[in-house]
């Protein structure tokens, strides 16, 4: 675990990783509660900027 990884919490944060071949990218993380399932949590995860976007979306 990296100290910005959060367990158990829901909401919004960065998260910064180091891609092997893109190098270093920034994510919006956002946690949501699933309804009826207090074991289950929804993350989604959105490039914070356009050039981070179009640097991901070259290797797809």
């Amino acid at each position: 675990m990296r100290d910005n990884d959060v367990v158990g919490v829901h909401g919004e944060t960065v998260k910064h990783i180091r891609h092997p071949v893109l190098g270093p990218l920034a994510f919006e993380y956002s946690s949501f509660a699933v309804d009826g399932r207090p074991d289950l949590s929804l993350v989604v995860y959105n490039p914070t900027t356009p050039g981070d976007a179009q640097r991901i979306g070259a290797l797809v």
